[in-house]
């Protein structure tokens, strides 16, 4: 889960502070990236949208009000707008896999080849989810957002993420399940 950025950062940072904008950056580079990775699936795009991300927090920051949406908020609406003008862009929705820097190095090769499988399989099930549902999943579980923030990023009312996500968690289920494979326990 992101830490809340100190209210003094950011309003260094909108002065033109160029450490505490430099601070903001190094505070929400990974999750942007990581959030923008899991939309898109390919590293470069991720890489590239993020850089965007962060000049348009750099043009926009002057303008942002920290008592109308939280900053964390704030970003992840511009990345999310991002990632929706570039599916429109390419008119392509890839799935990246969910389990990347998840590995220990002390695992065995059973249970790295069972871990990558399972991460295949629930990337694509995510993959597979309507937008808002992989949004809310999204923002939920891999980025640990509270409800209330996830609300805001994506413009909706805190049942409306709340029946998005018990959905696309039902949606997951089900799509995991269909494809389980029986155990074999003759192997």
């Amino acid at each position: 889960m992101v830490a809340i950025v100190h209210t003094d950062i950011i309003d260094r940072a909108q002065r033109g502070n160029p450490e505490a904008t430099g601070a903001l950056y190094t505070h929400y580079h990974q999750n942007i990236y990581r959030f923008l990775y899991y939309r898109t699936g390919d590293p470069q795009v991720a890489e590239d949208l993020t850089s965007e991300v962060f000049l348009k927090m750099v043009q926009a920051l002057p303008a942002y009000r920290l008592h109308s949406t939280p900053f964390q908020a704030w970003l992840f609406q511009i990345a999310r707008n991002l990632a929706i003008d570039h599916y429109r862009r390419s008119n392509s929705h890839p799935a990246a896999f969910l389990n990347e820097n998840l590995n220990s190095p002390e695992a065995d090769m059973d249970s790295k080849v069972d871990f990558n499988l399972t991460c295949r399989g629930l990337a694509d099930a995510v993959a597979r989810l309507d937008e808002a549902q992989r949004d809310v999943v999204l923002l939920r579980f891999i980025e640990g957002m509270p409800i209330a923030e996830t609300a805001s990023i994506l413009h909706k009312s805190e049942d409306a993420v709340k029946a998005l996500q018990r959905r696309g968690l039902a949606a997951l289920r089900v799509m995991l399940i269909q494809n389980e494979e029986p155990y074999d326990k003759s192997r």
